[in-house]
């Protein structure tokens, strides 16, 4: 209870520090559409997913911008809650499942990613949820639970679509169930399919595709941008020209991807072909023609991920907005966007913020130690006893969760954050395996003397 109250009382320091909200690129296109929604106009985002939209459209009806960051501060403090409950349930020590929240309670990137009109936290909230449910029963899962997880899971992806792969280990861990394994599975993918397959119909009445996006292909394309090689490369004349030039060394990957002067914004895609579609095969005819390269940039993403400072990663994608700042990030674009809404633009207040910065540049948990947690966790299930199903869903959905990002986008901290809260639950989870383990052996060696 001590660490949740410092942890709100930290919070409201963020509260103070910025205000009414801090503000991304994408915050604007969110805003915006729940600004359409509330207007009739039911036309889902062709780049980002649209069900963040929809969340905030009583926040945007009553134009209280700061409501936002105050309801993702209270989703920060409800995912460190289930990390604790599902912790206690499974019989840990309180004081251990209480060290397992420091992360999700206390990490700067957590903090500032709340105060973010952005999907982070209720995606990570909604991905927890659905998890705990999934174990709680330790004596059975109820189809009614299986039902409400994948329907938690299935709403997560119409935040962002990259979450799309949190059904696998789900899945998986229904089927290791005993007993109405099969019943079990349809209510869980069933559930799942609902929210999915209805944003999917309702993209396609909007933009003729069924897809999340329309701009799929440009996320490839500055994917493979950073290590493309033309050279050897059958190609069609027009896409040539998104061949990179740079040397590979001098490449940036933000640049390639959103630049209006990148290749693929520049290029004139023969008639017939939409601009995405076209970029999506050049991509794709990288992968097939270098994948070991792509293999060492995705390995090299995952890696990063666990480095000892918050740096700019492979790609020097630089982390700056997410760290706390005492002065309001120059975005003119974006602030006039939202200002053409009625929002002002981000404030801070010198004294809290300068309190963070000071925070966030010393009180962070380094990449090693979550690498370490996640080694736990693998230990507990290879050398843990008793059911570890439970160990298996957290650790596999601490790997799932970051394979997306690593595979189809560029790297950035913010795809960092499950890890806040996963790999603590594995690696509790996988220290209690290996601690029975250890006293079964015990027990044992003592029934023998």
């Amino acid at each position: 209870m001590a660490l949740l109250v410092l942890a709100a009382a930290l919070r409201g320091v963020v509260l103070a520090a910025y205000q009414p909200a801090l503000i991304f690129p994408d915050s604007v296109r969110y805003l915006q559409y729940a600004h359409n929604f509330i207007h009739g106009r039911w036309s889902p985002d062709a780049l980002r997913q649209s069900g963040y939209s929809v969340l905030i459209i009583p926040i945007a009806a009553l134009h209280a911008e700061w409501l936002i960051p105050l309801t993702q501060h209270l989703a920060g403090l409800a995912t460190a809650v289930l990390v604790y409950a599902v912790l206690i349930r499974f019989g840990a020590r309180t004081w251990l499942a209480a060290l397992a929240t420091i992360p999700v309670l206390f990490d700067p990137l957590q903090l500032v990613l709340e105060q973010y009109v952005l999907t982070d936290v209720w995606t990570l909230l909604l991905m927890v949820a659905a998890l705990v449910l999934l174990v709680w029963r330790r004596d059975g899962l109820t189809v009614r639970a299986a039902a409400l997880a994948g329907l938690l899971l299935g709403v997560a992806v119409t935040f962002r679509d990259q979450e799309l792969i949190m059904i696998v280990p789900a899945a998986l861990y229904v089927l290791l169930l005993q007993g109405r394994r099969l019943v079990r599975l349809a209510a869980l993918t069933g559930s799942f399919l609902v929210p999915v397959v209805g944003y999917l119909g309702w993209f396609a009445a909007a933009h003729g595709v069924w897809n999340f996006t329309t701009f799929d292909g440009a996320f490839l394309y500055g994917r493979v941008a950073d290590f493309a090689d033309c050279q050897g490369l059958n190609l069609p004349a027009y896409e040539r020209p998104l061949c990179p030039a740079e040397p590979p060394a001098q490449r940036n990957a933000d640049f390639y991807t959103w630049d209006p002067s990148s290749p693929q914004w520049t290029f004139t895609p023969p008639a017939g072909r939409s601009r995405d579609a076209v970029v999506r095969d050049f991509s794709l005819r990288i992968l097939r023609h270098q994948p070991g390269a792509y293999a060492e940039a995705v390995v090299r993403d995952l890696g990063y991920g666990f480095s000892p400072v918050r740096g700019a990663g492979p790609e020097r994608y630089s982390p700056a907005y997410l760290e706390f700042q005492t002065k309001v990030r120059p975005d003119r674009e974006a602030y006039a966007s939202i200002g053409k809404l009625g929002y002002p633009p981000p404030e801070i207040r010198a004294g809290p913020a300068a309190f963070l910065a000071a925070y966030g540049r010393w009180f962070y948990l380094p990449g090693p130690l979550f690498a370490a947690g996640l080694a736990l966790a693998l230990a507990g299930l290879v050398f843990g006893r008793g059911d570890r199903r439970a160990l298996l869903l957290f650790t596999v959905s601490a790997v799932a969760v970051v394979l997306p990002p690593a595979m189809f986008a560029t790297f950035d901290w913010r795809y960092q954050l499950p890890q806040l809260s996963l790999i603590p639950v594995a690696a509790v989870l996988g220290a209690d395996a290996i601690r029975s383990r250890f006293s079964a052996s015990l027990e044992g060696r003592s029934a023998n003397l």
